[in-house]
């Protein structure tokens, strides 16, 4: 499949995940997993992550797949993957320490990177 394609199919997977992630908590039931202070997934939520994890590794692998024709120098590697942990570090101590919305500011540096980076893959493809 080309990666234009696969790139497509992976974005729609993942927001399709999202969409579902996003429904309002009345809509959902109750937590079957306790992760912490008002965080846990419910059985949808559990639908959503089923959409949302195939899809996002689709992406990484079509980002790895393609970052060696990016040509980005080594300094830049190095900062786009420090921003990706900050990012990861700052969503996960979110729902494990209970800092409240930190996980938006993680998710929107990963998101943002990841975007940047499949611009680059989406262009030499």
């Amino acid at each position: 499949m080309p990666v234009r394609r696969q790139t497509v199919v992976a974005l729609l997977l993942v927001l399709c995940g999202i969409g579902i992630l996003a429904l309002p908590a009345r809509l959902e039931g109750p937590e079957v997993i306790h992760f912490g202070p008002g965080h846990g997934p419910s059985l949808v939520d559990l639908a959503g992550v089923a959409l949302v994890t195939p899809g996002g590794l689709w992406l990484l692998w079509i980002i790895y797949r393609g970052l060696s024709s990016a040509r980005l120098p080594s300094g830049a590697l190095f900062g786009l993957g420090a921003g990706f942990g900050l990012g990861l570090g700052l969503t996960v101590a979110s729902v494990f320490a209970d800092f409240a919305w930190w996980w938006t500011i993680g998710l929107t540096i990963v998101t943002l990177i990841e975007i940047f980076l499949i611009a680059g893959v989406w262009r030499r493809a």
